[in-house]
């Protein structure tokens, strides 16, 4: 039977565990969290108590880390541990730079790392309905797309290694103008004093629609915002790597510029462990 390892028991990495062992797949995976691990295990997965030596084993390895400086060091352990030849996959959002050195640490070893971040919440990616963009070697994305059709709802072939990164660029800055747009909307329908359970229904199925007003104005409405979907503190981890990027190649960008500093706004005002959609609450408070 297959066999997948997954690095990272998170909102996405349990999620990708989730599907995988649904479609028959067993999956190994680590995380230093002892909740994590234990549910992995009560999915059906079985949880390691460190990066060693059973990767070798996996036909697959993903990575689904929390920061530039986690992947460093992660993939450092790879390098020693891992087959040549062996595919990695990279979900993550992070710069290029971070990116293009752990690829440059496994490609030494003869490991083919693959940047495929994905678009999608952690809910969606809980019943597979997640796109995945995948750059890297072809042959490599080929040896990984049957893994792939588990977890996702589709792939993206992106081009060279880090093209994947540069269209979840694209996705995250528009997430965030359309989820932003969803807090306002339902604060303006507030004021009017609309129903918001009739204004989520005319969105849902109007010209006004969008996939973020779908996802999120449900939570904005019920003011539950935990479990999250994506953190605050996950987003503004993404919005710093799109700002940095936008700055870079010199755009303007007056609406991103304003949305950047509502998220800022709301991380400084409410728990980091948030979802995002709790940027409703920076509308609602300012018209108290």
């Amino acid at each position: 039977m297959a066999n997948v390892g997954i690095v990272g028991l998170g909102i996405m990495g349990s999620a990708y565990a989730k599907n995988l062992i649904a479609s028959g797949v067993d999956v190994s995976g680590f995380d230093p969290s002892p909740d994590a691990s234990q549910h992995l295990s009560d999915l059906g997965g079985a949880a390691q108590d460190s990066i060693g030596t059973w990767l070798a084993d996996c036909d697959l390895v993903i990575l689904a880390l929390i920061s530039p400086a986690v992947l460093r060091e992660v993939c450092g352990l790879l390098a020693d541990l891992l087959r040549p030849g062996q595919v990695v996959l990279e979900t993550g959002t992070f710069a290029l730079a971070d990116k293009e050195a752990a690829h440059d640490t496994l490609d030494a070893k003869g490991i083919h790392l693959l940047d495929c971040p994905v678009s999608g919440t952690g809910a969606q990616a809980r019943e597979a309905d997640i796109l995945m963009m995948a750059s890297g070697d072809a042959g490599a994305i080929a040896e990984a797309r049957p893994f792939m059709a588990h977890f996702t709802k589709g792939v993206i072939e992106a081009g060279a290694f880090g093209m994947g990164s540069r269209l979840k660029y694209v996705a995250n800055h528009a997430v965030a103008l359309h989820n932003a747009a969803a807090a306002e909307t339902l604060a303006y329908s507030d004021a009017l004093g609309l129903d918001r359970q009739t204004t989520y229904e005319m969105l849902s199925t109007g010209a006004g629609q969008s996939k973020m007003s779908d996802l999120r104005m449900p939570l904005m409405i019920s003011g539950k915002y935990d479990p999250p979907t994506a953190t605050l503190k996950m987003f503004d981890k993404d919005l710093s790597v799109i700002g940095d990027d936008l700055r870079r190649l010199g755009l303007k960008v007056p609406l991103f510029d304003v949305v950047d500093a509502l998220y800022e706004t709301a991380s400084a005002n409410l728990p980091e462990t948030h979802d995002t959609a709790s940027v409703f609450e920076v509308y609602r408070k300012n018209q108290q």
